[in-house]
């Protein structure tokens, strides 16, 4: 009997879960999306945020080294900045309709909330573990990454924490900057950049937004 019962177990532990029986636990999804023509754009990016540095002493808030802008790239007026706001809304506007139950005919409206800044770290700058209070998104949009040295592991890679506490398992989600590469998030979802070692700048762009769904 003992051994009929051992293997009628061992039966059902190969076929699996029935289906109905698993599902999604508090998901956090991410959107990750590229500029169109960044190497171009971002060039001329680099330039404004090289100049604007000369005259805005900076905040720090989570920037421990390199320059961190006030936080009113929003209302820059360059129109390079204006494009890259523009492409920043329309990717709020996608990932909300992803993520929210949006009808056909209701109006996503995307408004600046908390600020957007420059974040630009040379050899040695990095981010304290921090998120965003009061937004709905935040999005962080890569310039440039600079030369940055092959070592130490995890040269200034952008690191989201798991937002389970009590996970065994400590994970994390690790980005590695690109230029061009645009991440959005949620905004209460904590994270960090490790120190960046190399030469030249890391230029980053970071936004902060809340979320309006205006029904149709």
């Amino acid at each position: 009997m003992a051994s009929r019962g051992r293997k009628k177990r061992e039966k059902t532990a190969r076929r699996g879960c029935a289906k109905g029986e698993l599902s999604h636990l508090f998901p956090t999804l991410l959107l990750s999306r590229r500029m169109p023509g960044a190497e171009a754009k971002n060039a001329r990016l680099r330039e404004l945020v090289l100049e604007r540095e000369k005259t805005d002493p900076g905040l720090t808030h989570s920037n421990r080294g390199g320059w961190h802008s006030s936080a009113d790239l929003w209302e820059w007026p360059e129109p390079e900045i204006r494009s890259l706001c523009d492409w920043v809304v329309q990717a709020a506007e996608d990932y909300t309709a992803s993520v929210a139950p949006v009808r056909h005919d209701d109006i996503i409206k995307v408004t600046p909330y908390g600020g957007a800044w420059v974040n630009l770290l040379r050899d040695g700058g990095y981010n304290k573990v921090h998120n965003h209070p009061g937004a709905v998104w935040s999005a962080v949009y890569y310039v440039s990454v600079g030369e940055p040295d092959p070592e130490p592991a995890g040269n200034g890679d952008f690191e989201f924490m798991d937002p389970r506490p009590g996970n065994i398992h400590g994970s994390k989600k690790i980005i590695r900057p690109e230029a061009g590469l645009m991440i959005m998030f949620p905004s209460w979802l904590h994270h960090y950049v490790n120190p960046y070692r190399g030469a030249g700048e890391r230029i980053s762009i970071a936004f902060n937004m809340k979320i309006d769904i205006l029904r149709g």
